[in-house]
């Protein structure tokens, strides 16, 4: 599976290699650093944000069963989880991307 995943991180380093530019690369690499530093600063803010999970302990209670705990999806928690969640997968997205341009100017 990783031989799989290295040949086509190559193989689409090869393809951006023959369509960018050196200054056209570094300036990608400078943008993505700096919207992943952004977008950290925001997941730390957002996790400091959620509640810890000694919070939930209304859960042993029986406590779930009131509106609150039904409609959990819809609460300021759900929606702090879901941004966390967003915010990862957009540092792991750009992450890839700047491996597979940063491949291209070390070859």
């Amino acid at each position: 599976m990783l031989d799989n995943l290295n040949a086509f991180l190559l193989a689409a380093a090869s393809t951006v290699q023959n369509q960018l530019t050196y200054e056209t690369r570094r300036a990608v690499i400078i943008a993505f650093g700096v919207l992943m530093t952004l977008a950290s600063i925001a997941i730390i803010v957002i996790i400091m944000l959620q509640k810890g999970t000694n919070d939930n302990v209304g859960v042993i209670s029986g406590a779930s069963d009131t509106y609150y705990g039904k409609n959990k999806e819809h609460n300021k928690e759900s929606n702090l989880k879901k941004a966390t969640f967003g915010l990862f997968a957009f540092i792991i997205v750009c992450a890839i991307i700047c491996v597979v341009i940063g491949v291209v100017g070390n070859e």
